[in-house]
């Protein structure tokens, strides 16, 4: 079974769907875009990391790296 998400990016376009307003054809096709996973348990971990994610404007996914020193070196993956 292939399990499907649909998510709507964009502040004015999730403000449009929760006043109940319909989105434009061209917002459709530029701030949605659908994920597909192979378990419902992949799916509802990833809605996890989405909802972690609210808010924020942006991120990195940085390699964190502890030194014996007692001192923390973070590196930014590539």
């Amino acid at each position: 079974m292939k399990f499907t998400l649909k998510v709507v990016f964009g502040k004015e376009q999730v403000l449009k769907i929760h006043n109940n307003e319909p989105l434009t054809v061209n917002e459709l096709e530029t701030n949605s875009k659908e994920y597909f996973f192979v378990s419902k348990k992949e799916k509802e971990s990833f809605l996890r990391g989405l909802n972690e994610g609210i808010g924020w404007t942006e991120c990195c996914i940085p390699e964190i790296e502890i030194e014996t020193s007692g001192e923390t070196e973070i590196k930014i993956s590539s």
